[in-house]
């Protein structure tokens, strides 16, 4: 099992990365830097500059200035005039919020699942197969975190309602963002995760609602409260 870390601190070296031909400049400086934060790469306070992306990517800073615009208005990062922009921190309350909005959004799928009986069980099963597979082979937290996400998404999807999976989607920037600080402060989590996913399977099976509600909201407890520890 891995050691507890706490949540970065430093940047690293920046991947160098080359922008495909089919891809238009501004996009692909979106989604390179958005990749960074939302995994963690570039830590939570660290200041980073037009210049910085340019260097990496052989962009020009036009480019990275509107990605920096686009990044400011989802609140990943906060410009500050002549200095850059600041990745934005990860604070307990957030955490909090986002907890708090996932378990009503996911607490009521389950009960249209159950209440309705729509089998959902055959499409999660594969899902915590390979999550539990990436966690044996130790993968790294962003892609283990990947798929735990696409188990929760599915499971609201299954519904059926296109809002409720439309606002759930939204928050999946954060929950990539949280998940790996989770994962980073809890070792045990990714492994914890597979059991807690198999066991809410197993209650949607039967379509036991009240089994199935307890489990997701001891399941994502979990995540909350370890975690609000390391946050300001």
């Amino acid at each position: 099992m891995r050691r507890p870390e706490s949540l970065p601190q430093e940047r690293p070296e920046l991947p160098v990365v080359e922008r495909p031909r089919d891809t238009p400049a501004k996009d692909f400086a979106y989604q390179y830097i958005k990749r960074l934060i939302v995994d963690l790469v570039l830590p939570p306070g660290d200041l980073i500059t037009e210049m910085d992306i340019a260097k990496v990517t052989g962009l020009s800073r036009t480019p990275v200035r509107e990605a920096f615009l686009r990044l400011d208005a989802e609140k990943l990062i906060q410009l500050l005039p002549r200095r850059g922009a600041l990745v934005t921190q990860i604070t307990a309350r957030q955490i909090r919020e986002l907890h708090r909005t996932r378990l009503a959004l996911e607490l009521y799928a389950v009960q249209e699942l159950c209440t309705r009986r729509i089998e959902v069980a055959e499409e999660l099963r594969p899902i915590v197969e390979r999550q539990e597979k990436l966690t044996a082979e130790d993968a790294g937290y962003p892609e283990i975190i990947a798929c735990d996400r696409e188990f929760h998404t599915t499971l609201v999807t299954a519904v059926g309602n296109t809002v409720l999976t439309e606002v759930y989607s939204s928050m999946g920037d954060r929950q990539q963002r949280t998940g790996i600080a989770a994962f980073l402060v809890q070792p045990d989590r990714p492994q914890r995760a597979v059991e807690n996913h198999r066991q809410i399977i197993e209650a949607l099976e039967e379509f036991d609602l009240a089994s199935t509600q307890d489990l997701l909201r001891d399941h994502l407890d979990h995540h909350t409260e370890e975690l609000e520890r390391y946050l300001p």
